[in-house]
């Protein structure tokens, strides 16, 4: 009965937290008594659920006999408005689309259920998560509402002759997706990465779960940041990642709505992954190069045993980076090294 009365108190506290960020999302000042009204609670426990959002990363102003007032307006997550964005053709292959409010990783949600049918998408997006995984063990950080938080799964009979080279799949689609909401200036920063200007606007990565040769399950997460804040970017880079940026600097004061782009995530992930399925990467692998971002740089690549230092020169057919080291010609495995791309003596 205990166990009963703490999960009914604890969909009750997601419930009224979504519900009051619905009634904060506009960026507008709002009364205490308004907000309890809307929300059927007493100030003090309005009071209460706003210092829990606040944890979660979001910038709620209390103003002393006023109210309460979000620092920016926010689009939430919404099924519709992302399913609009998504192509019909696409939108038939979707087993689920699953929208959370606070998750630890979409990806390990999607790990711990049950893969989707071959040929079909299970798509899972989350408005926070608590643990979201970034490459090389690092933390994926995002406040409530500003970013797209997105895992797909999806489910291949056999396994693909060119697995290896899914995240760079992937990358492709993200890519389309992102410029064709006006952010031309995205590129691929090998393996996993996006980039505008030489700063991170999205990461991606592949778990696999099944036999060596099929049937196995592909979850792609995408992180992207969509909105970003001062103290967000000082997490990041305090953390050792690559500066961030956002899709709200790199569109120039032309935002594209959060589930639109969300939508068509998804609905470019689908088209990479049925093509990849029937072809693997050959036919991506043009698309790739055209928006390989370290590309005739300088760059320094940290494996596990050693540092290596040279000019980028593209990718093999393979998805390995190619690394002109002294006249000689390395190639480096996807998922083993950090890059860096260098400007004389300075990594970044």
């Amino acid at each position: 009965m205990c166990n009963l009365a703490s999960s009914v108190a604890r969909v009750n506290t997601v419930l009224m937290q979504q519900r009051l960020l619905s009634l904060l999302a506009d960026g507008q000042l709002h009364s205490g008594n308004e907000l309890a009204s809307a929300a059927g609670v007493s100030r003090s426990a309005i009071w209460k659920q706003v210092q829990q959002l606040q944890l979660i990363g979001l910038e709620i102003s209390a103003q002393p006999g006023q109210g309460y007032r979000l620092s920016r307006s926010l689009e939430l997550l919404d099924e519709e408005a992302i399913l609009r964005a998504v192509s019909a053709d696409r939108r038939k292959t979707l087993d689920s689309l699953e929208l959370l409010w606070v998750t630890e990783s979409t990806s390990d949600h999607l790990l711990a259920d049950s893969p989707p049918a071959p040929g079909q998408a299970r798509v899972c997006l989350a408005e926070y998560q608590s643990r979201g995984r970034g490459r090389r063990g690092r933390q994926w950080f995002a406040p409530a509402g500003h970013g797209i938080c997105l895992s797909l799964a999806w489910a291949f009979p056999s396994a693909p002759d060119s697995l290896s080279c899914l995240g760079l799949a992937a990358g492709v689609a993200v890519l389309r997706a992102v410029r064709s909401c006006g952010l031309e200036r995205a590129e691929l920063k090998w393996p996993n990465d996006l980039v505008v200007d030489g700063q991170k606007l999205a990461g991606i990565l592949v778990d696999v779960r099944g036999e060596a040769g099929g049937p196995l399950t592909a979850v792609i997460g995408v992180g992207l940041n969509y909105l970003l804040d001062s103290s967000t970017e000082s997490a990041i880079t305090g953390s050792g990642g690559l500066h961030p940026t956002s899709i709200e600097i790199g569109a120039d004061g032309v935002l594209p709505g959060r589930n639109r782009l969300a939508g068509g995530l998804i609905d470019n992930l689908v088209l990479v992954l049925q093509h990849f399925e029937r072809a693997g990467f050959d036919p991506l692998v043009d698309d790739w190069m055209a928006a390989d971002y370290l590309r005739g740089r300088r760059v320094l690549v940290k494996t596990d045993g050693e540092e290596i230092a040279g000019t980028a020169t593209g990718i093999s057919a393979d998805g390995q980076l190619l690394v002109d080291v002294n006249g000689k010609l390395r190639h480096l495995v996807t998922g083993d090294v950090s890059v860096r791309a260098t400007n004389g003596s300075e990594a970044r």
